[in-house]
C-alpha cells in the first residue's frame, strides 16, 4: 500500500500510483564528458573554458587524435582533477601551431609507450610535457629530445594564430609570437563592444553565458553584417554614453529574429537611421532608433517607421520568443512574456528546480534527512518536472541536448519518487536542479 505524502503549503496534490522499483530512478552524478567526446559535440578543450586563439580547434584536434591515436590516447581518458593537464584541455594553443604540432606527432609516434600529458603555449613557445612507461630506449629518447628541440624552434618564428612567420615579443605584459596582420586585428577587436567581441569569437554576447533569452551568436551577427550602417553602434564609438545597443546588443530570443530582421530592413531604406535599443519589454518587441545629428527630421516619415514597428510588436505578442512558434502573450511568474506550450513547460521545468533549490538551501544531508515536510516539498517538484518533460516533443528535446529528457520523464511516477532513497533525492536537489535550471533558463 502507498502512502499519500503530506501536502505542502500551496502546491498541487502529487499523483500517487503503485511503486514497482525503487531503484529504476537511481541518480548518478554524470561523468564529465572526455576531450574526445567534447570535440564530438563541438566544444573545445574541456568544453568549460570559453574559447580563445590558444584553444585548437575541433577539426584541427580531431585530425591529431585520429591520425595519432596511441600519442594522445589520454582524450579518452576521465577528465578528474587528478588527471594530467591534455585530458582536461587537448591541445591548448593556437590554429597556427596545427602543422607543427602535426609533423612533431608524426615523429613522436615512433615511441609506441610515449603519451602526451600536456600540449600548451607557455611563453609564447610550444610546451609538451610526457606521461611515459616504460623508459624508451636511448635513440629513441634522442631523437624525441631534438624533434621537440626543432618544434620549439619553429613555434617561435610562427604566428600561432594564423601560421604565418610571425614575431616573438612581449606584448602587455604576455609572451606570443603574432604575424603584423594578427597584431593589427587583435588591437581593432580591442575598441569594440565587449559583446561584440564574444560574439566575433563564437561565443554568447552576455558574459555569464547563453540562456533561451539570448539572441544565438549566428543570428546577431547575421542583423550586423547586413544592415551594418543600422548596427553602427557595435562597430564604433556608440553616439551616447548611455546607449543601451552599444551596452547589450541585441536584448530578446531567437524567436523574434525573422522579426527584427523584417523591421531592420525597411529602418535601414533611410541611411540617416540608427538603433539604439532592441529588447524585450513586458513580453513585446521594443526598437528604438534615432536620426544621426544634423539630419532634419521628417515627421511622416517618422510616422510610417513607428507604425511598422508597432505591427512588429504586435507580431511578437503573437510568436513565442524562445522558438518562434505561435504563443501566448501572459503573466508568468511575475513577468511577462510569449511562449509556445512547448517552451512554457521548460519554463515551468527550471521553475520547479529553482524552488527545490530554495527548499535546501542552506540545508546539510542530515538536516534534509531529518525534515519529511521539505522532501515531500522535494518530490511534489519532481513529479511536476516529470510531467512537463514528458509532453516535451522530439524537437525541443533536440534544440536542448544534454538534459537527459529520458531519466526525467520518470519523474512522472509518483509512487517510484515516492520509494526514492533520501540520499538519492538529496543528491538532485542538492547538485543537480540548479544545473538543470541553469541549462533551461
Amino acid at each position: 500500500m502507498v502512502t499519500k505524502i503530506k501536502q505542502a503549503p500551496k502546491r498541487k496534490k502529487l499523483r500517487t500510483a503503485g511503486f514497482t522499483n525503487p531503484n529504476a530512478l537511481k541518480l548518478d552524478i554524470p561523468t564529465p564528458p572526455t576531450v574526445r567526446e567534447c570535440l564530438a559535440q563541438g566544444l573545445f578543450g574541456s568544453g568549460i573554458s570559453p574559447r580563445g586563439y590558444r584553444e585548437m580547434s575541433v577539426e584541427h584536434s580531431k585530425q591529431l587524435i585520429e591520425r595519432h591515436p596511441s600519442l594522445y590516447r589520454l582524450a579518452d581518458a576521465s577528465p578528474v582533477p587528478s588527471s594530467p593537464p591534455f585530458a582536461r584541455e587537448g591541445f591548448a594553443c593556437g590554429d597556427g601551431w596545427f602543422e607543427i604540432v602535426g609533423r612533431l606527432s608524426a615523429r613522436l609516434s615512433a615511441d609506441p609507450n610515449l603519451v602526451v600529458g600536456q600540449l600548451k603555449e607557455k611563453f609564447g613557445l610550444l610546451r609538451i610535457s610526457f606521461e611515459m612507461s616504460p623508459l624508451p630506449p636511448s635513440e629513441i629518447e634522442e631523437g624525441t629530445d631534438i624533434a621537440l628541440a626543432e618544434a620549439v624552434a619553429e613555434s617561435q618564428i610562427t604566428c600561432e594564430r594564423c601560421g604565418k612567420p610571425g614575431k616573438h615579443a612581449q606584448r602587455e605584459g604576455r609572451w606570443s609570437v603574432k604575424c603584423d596582420a594578427c597584431t593589427a586585428e587583435e588591437a581593432r577587436r580591442k575598441s569594440l563592444r565587449p559583446w561584440m567581441e564574444r560574439l566575433l569569437a563564437g561565443l554568447p554576447a552576455a558574459p555569464g553565458g547563453r540562456s533561451r533569452l539570448d539572441l544565438s551568436p549566428e543570428h546577431a551577427l547575421a542583423l550586423l553584417e547586413k544592415y551594418p550602417g543600422l548596427y553602427r553602434e557595435a562597430w564604433t564609438a556608440p553616439t551616447s554614453p548611455a546607449s543601451r545597443f552599444a551596452t547589450g546588443g541585441f536584448e530578446i530570443g531567437d524567436g523574434w529574429f525573422r522579426i527584427v530582421d523584417r523591421i531592420s530592413a525597411r529602418l535601414a531604406k533611410d541611411t540617416a537611421f540608427q538603433v539604439v535599443q532592441v529588447k524585450e519589454k513586458y513580453g513585446r518587441l521594443k526598437v528604438y532608433f534615432e536620426r544621426a545629428e544634423g539630419v532634419p527630421r521628417d515627421p511622416r516619415l517618422d510616422a510610417e517607421i513607428e507604425a511598422e514597428i508597432r505591427e512588429a510588436a504586435d507580431e511578437s505578442e503573437r510568436t513565442c520568443e524562445v522558438c518562434g512558434e505561435p504563443g501566448t502573450h501572459e503573466e508568468r511568474h511575475r513577468w511577462w512574456s510569449v511562449r509556445c506550450g512547448t517552451c512554457d513547460q521548460i519554463d515551468e521545468i527550471s521553475a520547479a528546480c529553482g524552488r527545490i533549490g530554495k527548499l535546501v538551501q542552506g540545508l546539510d544531508l542530515a538536516a534534509f534527512s531529518a525534515n519529511e515536510m521539505i522532501q515531500d516539498a522535494v518530490r511534489l517538484a519532481l513529479v511536476d518536472i516529470g510531467h512537463a518533460a514528458a509532453d516535451q516533443p522530439a524537437k525541443s528535446r533536440e534544440r536542448l541536448p544534454g538534459i537527459g529528457w529520458d531519466r526525467l520523464e520518470h519523474f512522472k511516477d509518483a509512487a517510484a519518487v515516492k520509494g526514492m532513497p533520501v540520499d538519492e533525492l538529496w543528491r538532485f536537489a542538492s547538485e543537480e536542479a540548479s544545473v538543470l535550471e541553469r541549462k533551461l533558463r
